[in-house]
């Protein structure tokens, strides 16, 4: 069994726990940064798509951080390794930080530990990645087109994520 969080807690000093069941974990903001600075995560944004009446509609999207192992770039992970799946486990935490906290008429995935290889593009050196995915999905009505709610929480990400200082499409500069 993966040693996922149970639940996350958002705290009124700005700090979030994740309790794994073998006791509570503090995040900062600081202690995210860290994280993210470690693993060299950056982030994509890509649309979901669903075929509604014959035709392709975007329904949500995709967030996907995309980050190495702390044994860094040079020495990649063979995918389902334990080092991939702790780096995996680790990025995941920030992926369930990030997320609007209050209820929405949309709702959030975040995938499960694939075991495949995740080649980045040459704006990010064709390195092997490990990657956390989270979809901003309609809560009801799957097939209907983007709407504002999901509009606004992938803003909301985008903005945790820049305060965080995660880059969007490539490398943080002190990676590059």
């Amino acid at each position: 069994m993966t040693n996922q969080p149970q639940s996350i807690e958002a705290n009124t000093d700005g700090q979030r726990t994740a309790d794994s069941g073998a006791g509570q974990t503090v995040f900062t903001a600081e202690s995210l940064r860290e994280i993210a600075e470690r693993h060299s995560v950056c982030y994509e944004v890509w649309p979901e798509w669903s075929v509604s009446g014959g035709r392709a509609v975007r329904v949500g999207f995709s967030v996907t951080l995309c980050g190495v192992s702390e044994r860094g770039e040079g020495q990649p992970d063979l995918p389902g390794s334990g080092h991939a799946f702790k780096t995996y486990t680790t990025m995941r935490r920030v992926a369930e930080l990030i997320l609007p906290k209050e209820e929405r008429s949309c709702r959030f995935e975040v995938e499960a530990f694939d075991r495949s290889w995740h080649v980045a593009p040459s704006v990010r050196r064709g390195r092997n990645e490990t990657v956390v995915t989270i979809k901003i999905l309609h809560r009801r009505n799957f097939h209907a087109p983007i709407d504002d709610c999901q509009q606004q929480c992938l803003s909301e990400i985008r903005e945790s994520l820049a305060r965080l200082a995660i880059p969007e499409n490539t490398l943080a500069r002190s990676a590059n």
